[in-house]
């Protein structure tokens, strides 16, 4: 049985390559004999720009890379690849802009001694040329520009209209690349927007033409501006004016002509449609005891500041047209009187003739005399000294009827009281009311 084992051809085949590859590993394990490997493409890492950029210089032109030789005994040599070996170069002693050579250091992979290879130079040594250049730093405004369209019933704002945090970018690089740098332009796109626009966008530098940069070696504070670009809702709104009875005229016999009947306004959908509900601009309130048959007056247009007057339109004229016909006529009042005298003084009226002037229909003007009115100057509020004084009165229609039948033209009645310390005779009371 043994015999036959021994005599097994397949087990001396077997035995043979056994041997045979003992043998290789250890011719292989064994030689020490050195050789050489380019290894290309490695990337450079930098000292001493910290102090570069102390000077106002910059490394530009990279990412560098080197081309190492290493010689090795061969199991040595398969540790060093462009990935394991790490070369550095120091640039604190470039002090002005412009091509250096720099030389590098060698660091091996993790696991092998210095003693293991060696570095072979070539004809230039261990170094590379490097472009420094002169370092700039400065602010650059951001312009907005829509792209988009906003819905029908809504209003897209103009370029001007952006607001932009932060409201400028820095740009930092080469003194030259910086200066090609004129703006950053942020470009918002939408389609049928009803809502403003507010989030984060990219930019694209320009230049002074217009043009845009691109592969500019500089970089950016940021990579995004929040902008806010306006889009609001529309209407048209009527414009009114209301009017209160007076001066023998009432609201319903008075008609107000408008130079501007409407305006177009736009503001956010809230605001614009709380204004769409109450219906109307309601431009002022006339008394019309203070205004003569056809006169025309000047109104400011009042507008929420949430709004917007798409129109331009900021005053409107009012013509009052009466529907009635009235008359004028003034009168000579002579029952002047002063209620609420402060304590201890005495006021006189040194007025003694105030003219006051009334309308309504012709039967009942014609059917006053002076002595159907009565002024009347309230003290209450008034601190004396003693002397002239000037009052403002309120003029009373006794037995009068309504004012949209007859009444009081609205005026700066003042009539003038002499002060004096000491209390008054007792007279009898003026009234205080119509």
């Amino acid at each position: 049985m043994g015999k036959k084992i021994l005599d097994s051809r397949f087990l001396y085949i077997v035995l043979s390559i056994l041997i045979a590859v003992g043998l290789w590993l250890f011719v292989t394990i064994n030689d020490e004999a050195p050789e050489s490997r380019s290894i290309t493409r490695i990337p450079v890492t930098f000292t001493g720009e910290d102090i570069l950029a102390g000077r106002d210089l910059m490394l530009v032109g990279g990412p560098y890379t080197a081309s190492v030789t290493v010689q090795a005994a061969p199991t040595v040599l398969a540790a060093f690849t462009n990935k394991t070996v790490q070369v550095t170069a120091n640039v604190s002693g470039i002090a002005e802009e412009g091509t250096h050579t720099v030389s590098y250091t060698v660091i091996q992979p993790s696991g092998i001694s210095p003693s293991q290879f060696t570095v072979v130079s070539g004809v230039n040594g261990n170094v590379i040329d490097v472009e420094v250049a002169r370092f700039n730093r400065r602010e650059v405004e951001i312009r907005g520009e829509f792209t988009g369209n906003a819905a029908e019933g809504y209003l897209a704002g103009e370029a001007d209209d952006f607001r932009f945090y932060p409201e400028k970018i820095w740009v930092s690089g080469p003194l030259e690349a910086v200066n090609q740098v004129s703006y950053a332009l942020v470009t918002v796109p939408g389609k049928d927007l009803t809502e403003t626009v507010d989030g984060d966008f990219s930019f694209q530098l320009y230049d002074p033409s217009d043009n845009p940069l691109t592969d500019l070696n500089v970089t950016c504070d940021v990579q995004t501006v929040h902008a806010i670009f306006p889009i609001q809702a529309t209407a048209e709104i009527p414009l009114s004016v209301s009017l209160t009875d007076g001066g023998g005229v009432s609201a319903e016999q008075a008609t107000v002509e408008l130079s501007t009947t409407s305006i177009a306004v736009a503001g956010t959908t809230e605001a614009v449609e709380a204004i769409k509900a109450a219906g109307v601009i309601n431009v002022a309130t006339i008394d019309l005891a203070s205004v003569s048959d056809g006169e025309e007056l000047t109104f400011p247009v009042p507008l929420a500041d949430e709004l917007t007057n798409l129109t331009g339109v900021t005053e409107v004229k009012a013509v009052v047209r009466f529907n009635k016909r009235v008359v004028e006529k003034s009168f000579d009042v002579t029952n002047i009187y002063a209620i609420n005298t402060p304590e201890g003084w005495t006021a006189a009226p040194v007025t003694q003739v105030l003219p006051v002037t009334v309308r309504g229909s012709a039967a009942l003007v014609n059917a006053l005399t002076a002595d159907s009115f009565r002024v009347v100057a309230d003290l209450k509020n008034v601190t004396p000294t003693a002397g002239p004084y000037t009052a403002s009165v309120d003029v009373y229609l006794d037995s009068a009827p309504s004012a949209a039948e007859l009444g009081v033209l609205t005026g700066d009645y003042r009539v003038i009281l002499n002060f004096t310390e000491g209390e008054p005779e007792p007279t009898a009371s003026p009234g205080t009311g119509e």
